[in-house]
């Protein structure tokens, strides 16, 4: 018995898929599946604000968590920021508030910038900076590279971003 010529493609077009589909489900479906969404930045920062400025001041402090998902150590080395003329790290060493050239943020640890701990500060402010106001910074790591991020302007008296109010929300 002699099967016609589109019987015989079809059924080896049926075998073909079907082989493939026991190929699949012998590979787990994370590895089937290609390349997942993307993984997590390296460098993740949070709860950026600063305050306005009292006057007759020019400069500004910025805070802001830094956390590394990474295994391995970065460090951020230069802040720029079109806010004002310079961008500088202080940090506290030994006791001291201190201007310092980099901060290490160990892997998979986070960093606060807070007002004991350490700052952005940005000097000759090029403008009145308001609450309300966003403020861009560009933090460079020696190995995650470029991170931007937009700080908040908080009115004076306000409780900064992140905090736990007395009611335990947080802010």
């Amino acid at each position: 018995m002699r099967l016609p010529w589109p019987a015989v493609v079809a059924g080896l077009l049926a075998a073909l898929v079907g082989g493939a589909g026991l190929i699949r489900g012998a590979t787990p479906q994370s590895a089937a599946a290609g390349p997942g969404p993307s993984a997590a930045p390296p460098i993740v920062v949070t709860n950026a604000w600063l305050r306005p400025p009292v006057p007759p001041t020019d400069s500004v402090a910025v805070y802001f968590t830094i956390y590394n998902t990474t295994g391995q150590p970065d460090t951020l080395e230069s802040v720029v920021s079109g806010a004002g003329a310079s961008a500088g790290l202080h940090y506290v060493i030994d006791g001291q508030m201190t201007a310092t050239t980099s901060i290490t943020v160990p892997a998979k640890a986070n960093l606060a910038l807070a007002p004991a701990t350490g700052h952005v500060m940005i000097s000759g402010l090029y403008g009145p900076i308001v609450a309300g106001q966003t403020i861009n910074l560009e933090l460079n790591f020696a190995n995650a590279g470029p991170v931007d991020v937009a700080a908040k302007v908080i009115p004076l008296l306000a409780p900064a971003p992140g905090t736990v109010t007395t009611s335990g929300a947080t802010k």
